[in-house]
C-alpha cells in the first residue's frame, strides 16, 4: 500500500510540474488574445465611425486637397501635397496616400 501511495505521489508532482508549464502558455495566450482583442475594437470603433466622418468629408479646402483616407481613418485633416517628380500626383505625407496608387 505504502508504494502505491509513493507511486500516486510522484503522478501528482508530475502532473502539477505538466500544469505549472501548461500556465505559462496560456499565461502568454490569454496576453495575445486580450492584445488581439483591444486592437479588434479599435478597428471596430473605427469602423463604426467611417460612414458618419464619410457624410462631413471635404476634399477641398480653399485650393487644397484634403486626404480621404486620414478623415475617414482618423477624423484627422491632412492636407496632400503636389509631387512633381516622377509623376505630378497628390500625395499625404502622413499616410502615404498617393492619388496614382488609388486607381
Amino acid at each position: 500500500m505504502e508504494r502505491f501511495a509513493k507511486k500516486l505521489t510522484l503522478r501528482a508532482k508530475e502532473q502539477a510540474l505538466a500544469q505549472a508549464n501548461d500556465r505559462e502558455t496560456l499565461r502568454t495566450q490569454i496576453a495575445e488574445a486580450y492584445k488581439s482583442l483591444a486592437e479588434m475594437s479599435e478597428r471596430l470603433k473605427a469602423a463604426d465611425l467611417a460612414d458618419g466622418r464619410l457624410k462631413v468629408y471635404r476634399p477641398r479646402y480653399g485650393g487644397n486637397f484634403s486626404c480621404p483616407i486620414c478623415w475617414v481613418e482618423r477624423g484627422t485633416v491632412r492636407m496632400l501635397r503636389p509631387e512633381e517628380e516622377p509623376n505630378h500626383a497628390y500625395r499625404c505625407k502622413a499616410c502615404g496616400f498617393n492619388e496614382l496608387d488609388d486607381q
